[in-house]
């Protein structure tokens, strides 16, 4: 083969392989989801997906390590949705937090499956994935406790209130909240469901210090 008509291969190639890569990951990320990790074996990803088996190893090599790729799939969507895909902050850090909240909550009802796997994982003593779920965990507060220090810098938030435990009340919030409505509340709106976790935040500041 000639090097023009390889590297004429190459980019389709490895558009096919992002795409097989997807596939895995979205059929993987409902399996799991719904069963926990252990409950779910290859063949069974691999038929979801639509690919061979060998497949499943080709492109992770083992089903812990497709997991582990799942999860990190999973946080990166995440964290891009946290950040407002890397957008400057606002002139009022309530606002954004807000908006933390509303996209937190969007990506919930977007991909249940992997918040369950995550959660599910995330208190299991002799889980394989703890160090993983662990640093995940510790990324996420840190998003959210730097959006409540900026709102603690312009409203003064209430005695004995701290910035990470606001932040842990609303990291556990958002997720039971967007689960909730994921399971049993459909027809609550996610506008509904933001303002009562936002509501915590409110409940954190000086009085007379909110909106």
């Amino acid at each position: 083969m000639s090097p023009a008509a390889g590297a004429a291969h190459g980019p389709a190639r490895t558009g096919r392989t992002a795409a097989t890569k997807q596939r895995l990951f979205e059929a993987a990320m409902e399996l799991i989801g719904q069963r926990g990790a252990d409950g779910v074996t290859v063949d069974e990803i691999a038929a979801a997906a639509g690919v061979a088996k060998g497949t499943v190893y080709y492109n992770f090599g083992s089903k812990n390590e497709l997991v582990e790729q799942l999860l990190r799939h999973g946080m990166s969507l995440l964290m891009e949705r946290l950040s407002n895909g890397g957008a400057s902050p606002s002139s009022d850090p309530l606002d954004d937090v807000r908006g933390e909240i509303e996209r937190a909550l969007g990506f919930i009802a977007e991909y249940p499956a992997f918040v369950r796997l995550w959660l599910g994982e995330q208190w299991r003593a002799d889980g394989a994935w703890q160090g993983l779920l662990t640093e995940m965990r510790a990324e996420v507060l840190a998003v959210i406790e730097a959006g409540v220090r900026r709102v603690a810098a312009d409203r003064p938030l209430r005695a004995r209130v701290t910035p990470g435990g606001v932040a842990v009340a609303l990291f556990g919030a958002a997720f039971v909240t967007g689960m909730d409505r994921a399971a049993y509340h459909r027809s609550r709106s996610l506008d509904e469901a933001s303002e009562a976790v936002f509501s915590l935040v409110l409940g954190t500041l000086e009085p007379g210090s909110g909106r």
